[in-house]
């Protein structure tokens, strides 16, 4: 008898455990609704956007160096919402496929950041415990880096992710984790195709909501502090 009545007490604790877990699961798909828009790398579906700017940071193709360049030139820089999301989409040279067939290797777009009060006295520092540079004021950091896939002992195609982390003022950096999206999600919140890189950020992460005004900056790979890519950006 009492094994028989541990075993119905295991057995409810796997089935509440499952039931909750799947509770869990749908509580998560209704809070982060899909985006209205295919995430896809392909900018043709844009329509009514907003222009972040054409290029105005610098330009890889005109730096001389040695080993040469290798990595990923951002360009033009194109952003729009709706009630839940955030929507950027950034045209890069090469694109993040060009880059992977020519190199078969993982890198990084650079660094996007947040200042969410449009005040550089909060937030983070010009440059973090570790001694790396931030974008002093800013909230928010989201690293762009790329990877690939191995199947079968071979590597099998490139992939993008971003990891967003809100700036901690004890430990002065930027530690906070609050997302992780991967090209590879099922539906994804950021993919890489022919015409650059499309990112969909809920607004309910940034801590921002209609007719919220906030700075941001894109700090590429390798650039150096001149020439990062800054604009105000109104959610409408």
């Amino acid at each position: 008898m009492k094994r028989c009545s541990w075993l119905q007490f295991l057995i409810t604790v796997l089935l509440t455990l499952t039931f909750d877990s799947r509770l869990s699961a749908q509580a998560t798909e209704i809070t982060n609704p899909p985006p209205k828009c295919k995430i896809d790398g392909v900018f043709g579906d844009w329509k009514g956007y907003q222009t972040g700017w054409n290029e105005t940071g610098l330009d890889w193709s005109k730096v001389k160096m040695t080993p040469g360049f290798d990595g990923i030139d951002l360009k033009e820089f194109y952003y729009d919402n709706d009630d839940t999301y955030l929507y950027l989409f950034i045209k890069c040279k090469p694109t993040v496929q060009e880059r992977y067939d020519r190199t078969h290797s993982t890198g990084d777009l650079g660094f996007l950041y947040i200042d969410t009060d449009m005040n550089t006295n909060t937030g983070a520092a010009d440059r973090d415990a570790y001694g790396s540079s931030t974008i002093s004021g800013a909230e928010i950091q989201i690293y762009l880096p790329t990877g690939f896939s191995i199947t079968g002992g071979t590597k099998s195609g490139c992939h993008l992710s971003y990891d967003m982390e809100r700036w901690d003022a004890s430990s002065k950096l930027f530690d906070q984790q609050i997302r992780k999206a991967d090209s590879r999600d099922a539906n994804p919140l950021v993919a890489h195709g022919k015409d650059g890189v499309e990112i969909a950020l809920l607004l309910s992460d940034l801590g921002v909501r209609k007719g919220s005004k906030f700075s941001f900056a894109c700090w590429e790979s390798m650039a150096l502090r001149d020439y990062v890519n800054r604009t105000t950006i109104k959610i409408e």
